[in-house]
């Protein structure tokens, strides 16, 4: 599967959803989806953060492709990043079942718990490290 996801931020406070669908379903991840045949990756990932929170995305930057490998399944995802504004109103819609805006510390705890998607924090220090220049991104 091809997907796309957006890591939105505003210092270290990110915007997550809990998936409402499989692969992964009840997961806390970053906003994605499925690419639509014919559909930008950029386009893609406008949409699905629309469709899942109801932002409307101002510029959003590549920053990786990420692999998420599972028992059943197999994704490779292109990630993007962007900011969250402070007077963003996010709610959860579509496949989202629910979203809150976390720090960093907060998704590495839940990822020790097994409440996130594999590999999410290292997709956000990446994210995070690039968003503020970094010529090392972790």
């Amino acid at each position: 599967m091809l997907g796309v996801s957006v890591c939105l931020s505003k210092d270290e406070d990110v915007l997550l959803v809990r998936r409402g669908k499989t692969p992964y379903r009840g997961l806390w991840s970053l906003p994605g989806g499925g690419v639509r045949f014919g559909e930008a990756l950029r386009g893609a990932a406008k949409r699905e953060l629309f469709e899942e929170t109801r932002i409307v995305a101002g510029d959003l930057d590549f920053i990786t492709l990420h692999e998420a490998i599972g028992e059943r399944s197999h994704a490779v995802i292109a990630v993007f990043a962007g900011d969250l504004a402070a007077d963003a109103l996010p709610r959860a819609a579509d496949d989202a079942e629910a979203l809150e805006i976390l720090n960093l510390a907060e998704v590495a705890r839940r990822e020790a718990a097994g409440e996130t998607t594999p590999g999410l924090v290292a997709v956000i220090e990446r994210c995070l490290a690039m968003r503020r220049g970094r010529s090392d991104p972790v």
